[in-house]
């Protein structure tokens, strides 16, 4: 009997998800960003919700869950009903999170909808800073061990693991400060507090133009098109590559109609012009990658991210 009521109910449930997903959206969906207003993720989640809304023809609502690298908001995600009504926009630290902390959940149980855009990181330095480009940056760093003060948005984040990236390519030692997103280091490079930092494009634009930091650097292979006279770390030091991105998730277990038609949305929005331009004027990369591509894509770099920890022998405290 007891074997009979599990098999009922998977079927139960299978049965009510498919006729959840034959009459979706009817409500609210929610967008869950795990981090700060104010960064990359945030700038990029406000506007697209904004225009998925008008191809859904239901509300989008921005949800910000910062906290612990970004595995807060993760994880409510990790464990909403799978119904189409809760979805996750993040950044690439959802593959490195992984390798360096112990989560309450299992990140590729999560169901991958797209990837929206790439946005590398830019190093920037705050204009009072003892150098004013990669290599007297580089130099004044080996001549001064340890005095070269670079804010991440927190340890294991992209921006952290370009900074461990660049001090071991460079064979120089950094002060790491790590703050609780990317809107904390910015502000403190803004006051002098530190003396650089990486961060995404989108978040740094308005201060580059301003002249409030200078752009020292793209961890990008290659240069960035809204930045042409900012040289890639790779220019200096020779593979040196770090890409960041975001995408969007749902749920473990979604069903793959309701993803199509997130999916839908999602790609007619990114076609507008105006979109596309606005972003690019930003330093995204505008782009959207089908479901299964981005799956693939998304569970290889967990595993680079463990190859890169080992063979850097790096740990997270």
């Amino acid at each position: 009997m007891r074997l009979f009521l599990t098999f009922f109910l998977a079927v139960f449930c299978q049965f009510s998800l498919a006729a959840n997903a034959a009459d979706y959206p009817n409500r609210t969906i929610r967008m869950i960003i795990p981090f700060a207003p104010g960064g990359g993720s945030d700038a990029l989640g406000r506007v697209l919700a904004e225009k998925i809304s008008g191809e859904l023809g239901v509300a989008v609502i921005v949800d910000n869950k910062p906290g612990a690298s970004s595995i807060i908001g993760t994880e409510a995600v990790a464990k909403a009903a799978p119904d189409g009504y809760t979805i996750l926009l993040t950044n690439s630290a959802i593959t490195s999170n992984p390798t360096f902390f112990k989560l309450p959940f299992d990140t590729q149980s999560l169901v991958a909808i797209t990837k929206v855009a790439n946005a590398p990181q830019l190093l920037v330095a705050y204009p009072g800073a003892p150098f004013k480009n990669l290599k007297e940056l580089l130099a004044y760093a080996k001549a001064n061990p340890g005095k070269v003060t670079i804010g991440t948005a927190g340890a294991g984040q992209i921006s952290h693991l370009a900074a461990e990236l660049l001090e071991k390519s460079s064979g120089t030692e950094m002060t790491m400060v790590h703050y609780k997103g990317s809107g904390g280091a910015l502000a403190d490079l803004l006051g002098g507090q530190i003396n650089m930092s990486f961060g995404t494009a989108p978040g740094l634009m308005q201060h580059i133009r301003s002249g409030k930091v200078i752009p020292i650097a793209v961890s990008s292979g290659q240069r960035m098109l809204s930045l042409p006279n900012v040289p890639s770390v790779a220019e200096v030091l020779p593979g040196y590559d770090i890409n960041n991105w975001f995408g969007i998730f749902a749920p473990p277990q979604t069903p793959r109609p309701i993803v199509d038609r997130i999916y839908l949305a999602i790609t007619k929005s990114l076609s507008s012009p105006e979109l596309s331009k606005k972003f690019g004027d930003e330093g995204f990369d505008i782009i959207a990658t089908p479901p299964d591509k981005f799956e693939k894509s998304f569970k290889q770099e967990i595993l680079y991210w463990q190859k890169f920890a080992k063979d850097n022998n790096l740990k997270i405290d």
